[in-house]
Formats: structure tokens, sequence, C-alpha cells
């Protein structure tokens, strides 16, 4: 699998996500939290492949927990609980997950950098963190956090309906990795037509899905999971995705799509040139309950 450079930092095009250890995460899941076997079996794969990452949090359940109970050889990325003490958050990060090494360490809430910035950046100086940085929620977000001293990482929410990141320009900060998550929008991008899409009129959905389906055969993609990855690996910014499993073949069908071309340029103007503005209640999963 492809790695990124930033900096001294080295992270593979694919960092598997690990909410489903500790919930069953997303709109579209159907299986469930994979027992112990399975997530046994989806850390081995992901090492297999060459996944060099895995992304967890204080706030996924007992995901650090089970992670911790695997010797998987995969270096961690987690996050300090919103509204949490950081010296606590990472005593109990680093006791579930049993690090004996650095982790990489992010805010779960970038309201909180005002008060915890300087505790987190202790973590550099002590050896327990190799990066710290910041989860945003949006652009406005990303745009206040990125003159804390130190910031090397930054996580952020995008997929291929939303315009709201085309603005931001990181070429001056080409050593700060910016991995994107919720590449399939928590699973309905991939779900389509099967599932009620929050904030959106079925009959939109379907014009949607049909223009995702048109544009996948036209670009030669093998479908909309592939349409997805390949959009967000065309935007320049981007190190990484963040990319869940259930289980291991959905993992393997991951990595196999993440190691295909991105779009070209011209392909992700006719991408947005094709589908239409889309409202940010559907974007933003925080307000799909509201």
């Amino acid at each position: 699998m492809r790695t990124r450079q930033r900096g001294d930092y080295s992270q593979s095009a694919l960092v598997l996500g690990t909410a489903q250890f500790g919930g069953a995460y997303g709109i579209a899941n159907r299986t469930g939290v994979p027992g112990e076997t399975a997530s046994e079996r989806i850390l081995a794969t992901a090492r297999e492949l060459g996944v060099t990452h895995i992304d967890t949090a204080r706030a996924y359940g007992d995901s650090e927990q089970r992670i911790g109970a695997v010797d998987h050889g995969l270096s961690v990325i987690t996050k300090v609980a919103p509204g949490g003490d950081v010296r606590a958050g990472v005593d109990a990060s680093r006791a579930a997950l049993r690090a004996t090494g650095p982790l990489t360490i992010l805010l779960h809430r970038a309201a909180d950098a005002g008060v915890s910035w300087s505790e987190l950046r202790k973590c550099l100086d002590t050896g327990e963190a190799d990066r710290v940085g910041v989860s945003v929620q949006s652009p406005d977000e990303l745009r206040r956090v990125l003159d804390l001293p130190d910031l090397g990482y930054v996580q952020l929410p995008c997929n291929i309906l939303d315009r709201r990141w085309l603005d931001i320009d990181l070429a001056a900060r080409p050593e700060l990795v910016v991995t994107v998550r919720s590449a399939y929008l928590q699973g309905l991008l991939v779900a389509g037509t099967s599932v009620t899409w929050p904030h959106l009129p079925d009959g939109d959905r379907d014009a949607v899905v049909a223009t995702l389906d048109k544009l996948a055969a036209d670009f030669g993609r093998e479908g909309r999971a592939d349409l997805c990855l390949a959009y967000l690996f065309s935007l320049p910014w981007v190190t990484s995705l963040v990319v869940g499993a259930e289980t291991e073949e959905q993992l393997r069908a991951n990595a196999e799509l993440i190691d295909r071309e991105p779009l070209t340029a011209g392909q992700r103007e006719q991408v947005l040139a094709a589908l239409p503005e889309m409202p940010v209640e559907l974007l933003d999963p925080s307000r799909w309950s509201k």
C-alpha cells in the first residue's frame, strides 16, 4: 500500500478506523460490532496489507481496550475525550492500548484547544506522542486551529458531496498530516437508495445516487465506493483516509480501491459540475438526530 510522507511522519494511504470495535458504527451497519476473533483478523489483515496506522478514541466505547488486547504491530492514533482532562485521558489511553512507544494524540473536539492544547503539547516533550493535533468538524474550525504551535495532524470529515472544503489551501503546510474521515458519509454513499438519507427527500437521494453511478461508469471506476475514494485523493491536501471495516472482507475491498489511481483534476471538476450542493444538515452527521 502507498505511504505518504509529511516531514518525518509516514502514514499509509489507508488508516484503519476502529469506531466499529466499540459500537455498531455507521447508518448502514448491518453486522454490528465485530467479535474478538473477527477484530483480531481485521488487525492482522491490516498489517498484511501494508496499513501503518489505526485510528481510535477514548469516546469509541471499548475500542482502545480491544486494540490493546492484540499484538497488532501498528501505530495508533487516538483522541482525548471531549471536555476531558488531557493528562488523565492520555494515561487512560496508554493503559488501555498497552502502549510502550509514542502515540499520535488528537483533541477530539476543536473547542477544547483553548484550554487543553498546552497540556497536549507536553506529550511531545515526554515522548508519549510523536505528533499532536485536532479533530475538526468544519472549515472554520480548521482555520482556527492552524496556528496552534506544534500542530502536526488534523482529521476532518469530507466526502464527494461536501463542497465546504474546496477553498482550503494548505500548500504552505507541507508537513501537516491531513487525514479525512467519513469518506462514505457513514455508509450512506455505498448504501445508496437502500437507506433513508437524513435531511434529503428520497427523490433527491435517488437522483444523486444515479449521478454518482453514471460518473463512476463514465470514469471506468468499479462503483460508487471507488469513485468516492478516488475523488478524495484528487484533493491535493489529503494525506490519508480513515476507513473502518466491520469485516476482513470489507478491509480488503477498501485497500484494493485505495491503491487505485485518484481522479484527475479534470474529472474532479466534472464531478463538481454534475452534483448539486447538499444541505449541511446531511453533510454533518452530528445534525442527523436533530
